[in-house]
Formats: structure tokens, sequence, C-alpha cells
């Protein structure tokens, strides 16, 4: 009988292992959706000067320079994001999982794209987990 219920604590113990990763997806998708929404709360979780990568289009030639240059805090304005993220009723986040077992890899980073199909939009935000808080630390903003 000890055996056995040894056994089920590990087996508890080891299930609740895996969850950090889940956890932490849920939280951060909180965190974006606060961060596009909180004015004040953007600002907090903004490392600051905050890298903007971009290209700069010469209208004579087709070529095009990647440049980039920093924001500090002053200059800083309030990323509003998507449309989706602003939704009073029926919202719904698009999700997609790293494998068929619906799981994320556990990591104190994440990429969040916005990819368009055919209209130029392509847009990149990189947060990082520090101190257990997330912070945007670097934006791509490659849209036409």
């Amino acid at each position: 009988m000890r055996f056995i219920t040894l056994f089920i604590a590990v087996l508890m113990i080891s299930g609740c292992a895996s969850k950090p990763s889940i956890t932490q997806t849920v939280e951060f998708r909180h965190f974006v959706r606060d961060f596009f929404n909180i004015e004040e709360y953007q600002k907090k979780h903004v490392q600051f000067p905050l890298e903007v990568v971009y290209y700069s289009y010469n209208e004579d030639e087709f070529d095009a320079v990647l440049l980039s240059k920093h924001i500090t805090e002053k200059d800083w304005k309030h990323y509003e994001g998507p449309d989706y993220y602003r939704c009073e009723s029926n919202c719904f986040d698009l999700v997609i999982y790293d494998d068929f077992q619906r799981t994320h890899k556990e990591s104190n980073e994440r990429v969040l794209s916005f990819e368009g199909v055919s209209n130029g939009i392509n847009s990149s935000l990189y947060f990082k987990r520090i101190n257990g808080q997330w912070y945007l630390v670097k934006h791509e903003q490659f849209d036409n």
C-alpha cells in the first residue's frame, strides 16, 4: 500500500512538472491581451530603448536597405495590435500548437507575428520573460 501511495505521489509530481509550459502559454496569452488593451501596462512591459528593425525603400530602385532604430520611453506610442485583441464579445484566439498533443515548448521567449496574405502585412514582436514578467524586446516592421 505504501508503494502505491508513493507511486501515485511521484506520478502527480511528474504530471505537475509538465504543466508549466501550458501555464506559461496561457499566461502569455493573457499578457498579450493586456499589452494591447492597457496603454500604461504596455509601456511598463517594453524594454527601452526598443530596437525596431525595418526596410527603407528607394523610390527610384527596387532595392531595400535593412535599417534599425531605437525608440526611447519618451518617444513610445501605444501599439494597439490587431482588432481582435480589442473584441468585447465572441472573442477567440488563434492558437497554433507545436504538436498533436496540443502543447507548447517551454521557453522564456515568444515571437508574435502578424503575417498577412497578399496584403503586405509582416510585423513581428519579440517578447522575453525577465524576472517572471514578459517584456517586448524587439520589433520587426517589414510591411510594404
